[in-house]
């Protein structure tokens, strides 16, 4: 007798294979590539500017075997941070406190007595760098200040951010002019863009910090501490140093008419 069973899945394969043909096609994926001649450019404009605005972080740190004593000292730093706020017109609304954390140092003191360590974080916002030298100046090298980190920015960021992108469009213009025209074609309308995220390029210190975020911002050491910064240096309003670039697509015509050449004489 015939045994179809060691035939089964040769069958089973053909079947599949045979209705697989009699399904329509599937629709051919969507090229990303623009189905008419084009140019891809990238423009870009650079700027460096004075800031007129600027924040101040740092951290008030105090330790001592009683917790209050350490308060006692924190308290009386920030009624100093104040007090120097007062001086230069600062509204006590431009500075934001956090709450007081504790924790205890892993070193004790001889008697074998815990260690507590009492932070807290200072933000300052300063409206104008006019008072950056004497704030930043006053609060460098105070007792029990640390982990500064400075930000310098323009109030008027979002026109300039405006105009460098009306600048890197006009130089993206420029480039696919020259490459339409060494092609031998006129170019055409815009079909596409992107900008990128405004770009700080540094800073007169040459340092970063969280790589371009809105980063328009020029910063100063971040959370360095007091006695690693060089005085003279932080107390500078640091120049802005900003760079805006833009991907364009542009659609390319066909060139002009090329002029009859003139028919040879029989």
């Amino acid at each position: 007798m015939f045994k179809l069973k060691p035939l089964l899945p040769i069958l089973t394969a053909c079947m599949v294979a045979a209705a697989a043909l009699t399904l329509p096609a599937a629709p051919a994926v969507a090229s990303s590539i623009p189905d008419y001649p084009f140019v891809h450019v990238t423009g870009s404009n650079f700027r460096i500017e004075m800031p007129d605005i600027a924040t101040l972080d740092f951290q008030v740190v105090a330790a001592d075997a009683d917790p209050a004593a350490a308060r006692a000292v924190i308290d009386a730093r920030m009624a100093e941070v104040r007090e120097l706020m007062r001086k230069l017109s600062i509204e006590e609304d431009d500075m934001q406190v956090r709450e007081v954390r504790q924790s205890v140092r892993k070193e004790r003191n001889a008697d074998g007595a815990p260690v507590y360590e009492l932070s807290c974080d200072v933000h300052i916002r300063l409206r104008n760098t006019a008072n950056w030298p004497a704030l930043g100046g006053g609060l460098l090298g105070k007792p029990n200040l640390d982990s500064f980190a400075a930000d310098f920015d323009l109030s008027t960021m979002d026109q300039v951010n405006d105009e460098m992108v009306a600048a890197a469009i006009a130089d993206a213009r420029r480039r696919a002019e020259v490459m339409a025209a060494a092609g031998g074609r006129r170019l055409g309308p815009m079909m596409a863009a992107t900008p990128d995220a405004l770009k700080k390029l540094g800073t007169t210190l040459g340092l970063e910090r969280d790589e371009f975020r809105v980063e328009r911002r020029a910063r100063a050491p971040s959370n360095q501490r007091a006695a690693d910064i060089d005085r003279e240096t932080f107390v500078m309003v640091q120049l802005l140093k900003l760079r805006q670039s833009v991907d364009i697509v542009f659609r390319l015509e066909n060139g002009a008419p090329a002029k009859a050449r003139p028919s040879k004489k029989p």
